[in-house]
């Protein structure tokens, strides 16, 4: 067995950009990944004559090739893959719907800050300068961010806060005591917290900084989905990594992660091969990795307590429905729609712990985007929520099937209840998956896609203050589990700064 310098265990987005990042500077690398294709979520199946995307719902911090910033550009770029992948720029940001008597909501928002703010206007009057101000403190946000992102110490990120006098007042804030120091009208924060379900975490504890980044990479620079759906953006990583002198492996479950004298010393699969290694870069969950792939005494005590004291986030459930009318013909004339109750947030993450009370949803049409996704006169829509609770683990065996039909049609009544749009005489292909599906296939605890929560506690800045040389000798984390929490240009950049602080650590000297 060739011997590598460094081992990535999971070959999802997070573990293959670690792997291209390291491959570039002419470090060999091996990503053993447990599915017969890599990519983990950034996959694609087959159903009849559609093709649905497991995951890939939209991907921001691209950019324009005019204004090429935002942290996934960021990674592509220093890879040379930008311009590998087939982009497909979105129509709009996204159709916010509630069901609230008291003030219902159906907005459409488009992309660009000013055309924003004043659709934000136009739905909530006298919100445009509180609005104005989010966006203000946004470009604080990110060049802060950027700053502490290079400071490599404990005096270093405390200078480097002191330095930004705004964005340290408001680090420590909620969603919703941001909103209301600015001064937001109630219905225009209802709106701005549109894309609340992506983070999965109420507003009344959500990291207003997290969540300001993200809305403004959303709204400055647009999203884009590759046009060959993410399976484009997975290949693409892994040609770099194997023109390299890398490769990836896959079939190749992980059976042991090999310690000598507090630092790894190799990676053991399942078949019985062997990886000596000094660096492991994980893109899995640290509970795998600790509760199996680790002795009980290898594991220092203070990473248990910090793994046990987290919580898990969203627990994934998608509707995948491939429909024999094109979207024009059915007037799905929008690519992501939100559906909420109402925007109490606290009480829909409440809500979303039972499969009886969940009724928020996220709905993609890939064919607004992309008119080719399906064949000449049909379309997709993938409907997706999240769980705040263990419960589908719970459900009795025996009712599975029938929980799981019954859940996903009732996702697809609350989307025609929302839009008026009826979609259910024209379902030619429907598939369901749980959170058991994605706890199978990704081997993510409890089908937890986010990764975990991001608690008040355990925020991205938190995180980011935190960090410092593994407590395992040469054991790094990237992806959905990593500091940069989930979504896909989260993930992609917290694979590529785990391949940093390996390099800066001294592991390949």
């Amino acid at each position: 067995m060739r011997q590598y310098d460094a081992v990535v265990i999971g070959g999802g987005i997070g573990g293959l950009a670690a792997a291209a990042t390291l491959a570039k500077q002419g470090i060999s690398t091996a990503v053993l990944e447990k599915n017969p294709s890599p990519g983990g979520a950034a996959n694609s199946f087959i159903r009849g004559r559609f093709e649905f995307e497991v995951s890939l719902h939209e991907l921001c911090g691209f950019g324009p090739d005019d204004r090429p910033l935002g942290s996934a550009r960021k990674v592509l770029d220093r890879l040379g893959l930008s311009d590998r992948v087939e982009w497909v720029r979105l129509p709009e940001a996204y159709r916010l719907i509630t069901f609230d008597e008291a003030s219902p909501i159906d907005a459409v928002l488009p992309f660009g800050t000013d055309a924003y703010i004043k659709a934000v206007e136009r739905n909530a009057p006298g919100s445009e300068k509180a609005v104005a101000n989010v966006f203000r403190l946004a470009a604080e946000i990110r060049a802060a961010l950027s700053d502490l992102g290079k400071a490599r110490t404990a005096e270093e990120r405390k200078k480097t806060l002191l330095s930004h006098p705004d964005f340290l007042h408001i680090a420590a804030k909620s969603v919703d005591e941001g909103f209301a120091e600015l001064g937001m009208p109630k219905r225009a924060a209802d709106i701005l917290k549109g894309y609340w379900a992506y983070l999965f975490t109420d507003c009344e504890e959500l990291s207003f900084l997290h969540y300001v980044n993200m809305l403004n990479s959303y709204i400055e620079l647009g999203s884009v989905v590759p046009k060959r759906r993410s399976l484009a953006l997975t290949g693409a990583f892994c040609d770099c990594i194997r023109e390299n002198g890398s490769d990836v492996f896959t079939n190749a479950p992980v059976r042991r992660i090999r310690v000598e004298n507090g630092a790894v010393a190799g990676v053991e699969t399942e078949n019985g091969s062997f990886f000596p290694t000094r660096t492991v870069i994980c893109d899995i969950s640290p509970a795998v990795v600790y509760g199996r792939l680790l002795a009980p005494e290898q594991v220092p005590a203070a990473l248990r307590r910090k793994t046990n004291a987290r919580e898990l986030s969203g627990r994934g459930f998608c509707v995948y429905l491939g429909l024999s009318r094109s979207a024009e013909e059915l007037g799905l004339n929008q690519y992501s729609w939100f559906i909420y109750p109402d925007m109490d947030t606290r009480r829909q993450y409440r809500d979303a712990g039972s499969i009886e009370t969940n009724r928020i949803q996220n709905t993609v049409c890939q064919n607004a985007a992309d008119p080719g996704a399906s064949p000449p006169g049909t379309s997709i829509l993938t409907m997706t929520t999240l769980f705040s609770s263990d419960c589908w683990s719970e459900a009795p065996e025996r009712d599975y099937h029938r929980q799981k039909d019954a859940f996903a049609r009732s996702m697809i009544d609350t989307f025609e209840r929302a839009t008026g749009i009826r979609i259910s005489p024209y379902i030619e292909e429907m598939e369901a998956a749980s959170p058991l599906t994605f706890s199978r296939y990704l081997g993510a605890p409890g089908g937890a896609i986010y990764g975990y929560r991001a608690a008040a506690w355990d925020s991205i800045l938190a995180r980011k203050m935190m960090d410092g040389a593994p407590e395992l000798g040469g054991l790094y984390f990237a992806g959905g589990f990593g500091m940069n929490l989930n979504g896909y240009s989260s993930a992609m950049s917290s694979g590529m700064d785990a391949a940093d602080r390996a390099v800066k650590g001294g592991r390949f000297s």
